[in-house]
């Protein structure tokens, strides 16, 4: 079943959001928003969300993630992991 989960950024300061397992990991600035979409497993968690730090996340998308896709406002976020402006 496809799930989407997104993440947004309603702080003044960048937000950054690691997807596991992979080395994906983002940088949101006030209003930016993140989305995943996949097959989530049919019972459980779609996905785990670990508190890093005061302004960082690491999302696992759970179940089926060969077709995973990653949305950067709306856009495929291709060229936006590990692209920072700040850090």
């Amino acid at each position: 079943m496809k799930q989407q989960q997104s993440f947004k950024n309603e702080t003044e300061k960048p937000m950054y959001v690691g997807v596991e397992p992979w080395p994906e990991y983002f940088e949101l600035e006030k209003g930016d928003v993140l989305t995943i979409v996949h097959d989530a497993p049919a019972n459980g968690d779609a996905i785990q969300v670990d508190y890093v730090e005061d302004n960082e996340l690491r999302v696992w998308p759970m179940g089926e993630v060969d077709d995973l896709k990653i949305l950067f406002n709306g856009q495929p976020a291709d060229n936006k992991s590990w692209n920072f402006k700040h850090r």
